[in-house]
C-alpha cells in the first residue's frame, strides 16, 4: 500500500486501528489459512460507521460469519460491505450520503472482539480497502504488509 495513491474522494468508516490486513492470513477464529476479504478496524461496540461514498444500499443481512451486515453500491461501480455491526441505521433501497452513519460497530457474528470489519469490490472484483483509508494501523499490518512486498 503506498499513501501516495491513496484514492482521492473517500473518507474512513470509522475512527481506529487498522488490526487486521486484507489478504490471505490464519483466521483467529476457525484457526486455518483463508483470504481474508477486508479490513478490521477496530473499534468499540457502537461507534459510529459513515458511508465512505454515497449509494444506494443493496443488502442487509445478517450471517452465521459476518454476524449483522449491510452492503451498498456506489454509482462508479464500487460495492462497500461493514460486518460485525450492532446496529443498523438503513433499510434496503436507501440512499446514502457519503459522510452519513449508516451503522453502529458491533461484536456480531464469528468475532475475536469489537470491530468493524471493511470489505469493498470494483466492478466485481475485490480489492484492498487500504488504498481507500488514511487510517493508522498496528505494527502486526504494518509487518503484514510489509511481508507482502508493499510500501505503507
Amino acid at each position: 500500500m503506498n499513501w501516495e495513491k491513496k484514492q482521492e474522494g473517500w473518507i474512513n468508516p470509522a475512527e481506529g486501528m487498522v488490526t487486521s490486513s486484507y489478504g490471505i492470513r490464519e483466521n483467529p477464529v476457525l484457526n486455518k489459512m483463508e483470504l481474508h476479504n477486508g479490513i478490521d478496524i477496530g473499534v468499540g461496540i457502537g461507534t459510529e460507521v459513515a458511508a465512505v461514498r454515497s449509494g444506494v444500499v443493496t443488502e442487509i443481512r445478517t450471517s452465521t460469519t459476518f454476524g449483522h451486515v449491510l452492503e451498498y453500491e456506489t454509482k462508479d461501480g464500487y460495492k462497500v460491505m461493514y460486518a460485525h455491526l450492532s446496529e443498523i441505521l438503513v433499510k434496503k433501497g436507501d440512499k446514502v450520503k457519503q459522510g452519513q452513519i449508516v451503522a453502529k460497530s458491533g461484536n456480531s457474528g464469528l468475532s475475536t472482539g469489537p470491530h468493524l470489519h471493511y470489505s469493498l469490490w470494483k466492478n466485481g472484483k475485490l480489492i484492498d480497502p487500504m488504498d481507500y483509508v488514511d487510517v493508522k494501523y498496528t505494527q502486526e499490518v504494518a509487518a503484514e504488509y510489509a511481508a507482502r512486498g508493499a510500501s505503507i
